[in-house]
This record gives C-alpha cells, sequence and structure tokens, in this order.
C-alpha cells in the first residue's frame, strides 16, 4: 500500500483531507487508548474548526496550543491550519513566566490548554496572570496582561469560570456551517505561517520560529522518501509535539506518506518499549538518550520489536554511535 503526498496538498489542511479521502479507514493517529482513522480524525478537525470560527478565530490570528503527546494535539493544530492560524506551540515544561512570555510575545488569541501536565498547573499560572478570567464569560477575556487572548479551551478536567471545556467549545461551531469552513481553508495559502515553535531561550530569550505550511510539508516529505516510509509504516513519537523534531519532522514525514503515528504523551522506557512492541512501530523518533534508555533497559532482550526499521536521533556523537 503506497501513499504520498500529491501535488494538490500544500497545506496542513488539505493534507488532512486528501488522506481522509483516499484511505478514509487506515489509522493516523493512536494516542492512549483513542485510535483515530484518518476520516474520524478529518471529523475532529472539522469540528474544533468551526468552533475556531465560532470564537472569531480567523486567518492570520495566532492560537496558542500547550498540549502533552496526545491525539487533541493534532486535532487542535490541524483544525488552526485549515483557517491559516499560525499555531504557536508551548512547552509543556513552561513556568508560569515563561508561559506569560510566550503567550504575549505571540499575540495568541485562543489558547488550547490541558489543566496540568506533571507538575505544572497551567490554568492556575494563567489565572493569575489574568485574574479577570474568572469574572468573565468563555470567548469574552479582556485582560490588561495579555490584551490580545479573548478564548481559553480546557481540554481536560473541570474548566474554571471563564473558561470553555471541550464540549462547551464545539458547541460554538454548531451554527458554523461547512461552506464556511470550507471557504476559509480556500483562502489558505502555502506561504501562510503553520507553526510558531520557540527557542530554548537559554542565551537571551525564546525567538518564535515560524514554519509557513508548503515548506514544511515538503521538507517533511523528502525526509520520509530518504527513509523509504510508506503507509505501512508506524511512527513512535515521544519527542514532544511542540518541538520542530516532532511537529515539523516527524509528523509531516510520516503524514506526507500516509502512516500513522503512535504517541507516548512522556517517555519511559518500560512503557515505551511495550507501546513500540504492541503497535508494532517500524519507525523510531526519539533522542539518542533515549535509544540508549531503551536499550539499557532490562526487559529490553525480552522483547518482539522486529519490525523496527527506520528513523532520526539527534544527540551527542558518544549516543548516537551507541545507537
Amino acid at each position: 500500500r503506497q501513499m504520498c503526498i500529491r501535488d494538490s496538498s500544500r497545506t496542513f489542511g488539505d493534507l488532512v483531507d486528501e488522506l481522509a479521502a483516499a484511505t478514509p479507514r487506515a489509522e493516523a493517529v493512536v494516542s492512549g487508548a483513542e485510535r483515530l482513522d484518518f476520516a474520524a480524525l478529518k471529523s475532529r478537525i472539522d469540528d474544533f474548526a468551526r468552533a475556531l470560527l465560532g470564537v472569531g478565530i480567523e486567518r492570520g490570528d495566532r492560537v496558542a496550543l500547550l498540549c502533552s503527546n496526545r491525539a487533541e494535539w493534532v486535532v487542535a493544530a490541524g483544525a488552526a491550519a485549515k483557517l491559516g492560524a499560525p499555531v504557536a506551540a508551548i512547552s509543556t515544561f513552561s513556568s508560569p513566566r515563561e508561559l506569560a512570555y510566550t503567550l504575549e510575545q505571540s499575540g495568541a488569541r485562543a489558547l488550547i490548554t490541558l489543566s496540568r501536565f506533571r507538575d505544572r498547573d497551567f490554568l492556575k499560572a494563567l489565572n493569575e496572570l489574568c485574574p479577570e478570567l474568572s469574572r468573565c464569560a468563555p470567548g469574552a477575556l479582556q485582560s490588561a496582561a495579555l490584551p490580545e487572548l479573548r478564548s481559553v479551551v480546557a481540554l481536560d478536567g473541570d474548566p474554571p469560570p471563564g473558561t470553555f471545556d471541550v464540549a462547551g467549545f464545539l458547541a460554538r461551531g454548531a451554527d458554523v456551517y461547512g461552506s464556511d469552513l470550507a471557504r476559509a481553508q480556500d483562502d489558505v495559502t502555502p506561504d501562510d505561517i503553520c507553526f510558531i515553535l520557540y527557542t530554548s531561550g537559554s542565551t537571551a530569550a525564546p525567538k518564535g520560529v515560524t514554519l509557513a505550511h508548503g515548506p514544511m510539508l515538503a521538507n517533511g516529505f523528502d525526509i520520509g522518501e530518504r527513509q523509504h516510509l510508506t503507509a505501512d509504516d508506524r511512527l513512535w513519537l515521544s519527542v514532544p509535539l511542540f518541538w520542530s523534531f516532532g511537529s515539523v519532522n516527524a509528523m509531516p514525514a510520516i503524514m506526507t506518506h500516509g502512516g500513522c503515528m503512535v504517541l507516548q504523551e512522556a517517555f519511559e522506557p518500560g512503557a515505551a518499549l511495550a507501546l513500540i512492541e504492541r503497535e508494532r512501530c517500524s519507525v523510531y523518533y526519539g533522542m539518542a538518550n533515549m535509544a540508549r534508555a531503551l536499550l539499557e533497559y532490562r526487559d529490553h532482550p525480552g522483547r518482539r520489536l522486529g519490525a523496527m526499521r527506520t528513523g532520526l536521533t539527534i544527540g551527542p556523537p558518544e549516543d548516537i554511535t551507541l545507537t
């Protein structure tokens, strides 16, 4: 089964539609207990995109996305992409100060976020930054600290006042016609910005690096070609999607070839080996220290990992030599 990007797909949204039309029942994303084929992925993305339109997101508006490696990351990113709304991908390692900086610097009009992840309580940090949130209706935020931000969507938990839960957010798209979404998608060009990814800021303030639809997909396709990816491949991804190695390398590489992404929310070698074995992953995408942790894990010799055949890694030379 061969599948690759066609000339018509020069935006992320168009690629989703192409895959859903060509191989609707092929698995697209495995995320925990959730499994989405390409038809289901398109449906989820379209519903989310209509909701974004329903809260006033238009082409050029920035949508901040603060989420771990879950299906919701792909859905929210795909939805914003269909509208030509650049996704400002925020690290789940962000401190409250870093979260404030990224939201302000990106000029985000909407924030799609987990309530918390690991030891980070994102909604608590946001409410301290924007106390107006607790006193406004969802979608009507007017904050002195973040004047551009209007809507906050909590992907999990019980949303605090002023914040949409997923059901309430999707309800905002109920009155948005499919033709409205189609018109918005038609206006998106390959030169429009798809992602804004932030540098580490280790020596200065983080920089927002912009990546356009067309070059991102073309580069991802070329990366996949060098790995000889096909629609039968299943790519294991534990490196965060908010990093370029995840969102603009692994994701377009496998999607432009019609394969499946198998997401691990947080790396742990035992869980990773079990996931790679169970899902028969054939493509490795991880840091070199992750490969070392897998190879040195006590249960590694007993694992059936014969499906793994290719992939990419980055890291110190001694770790790459080991892998």
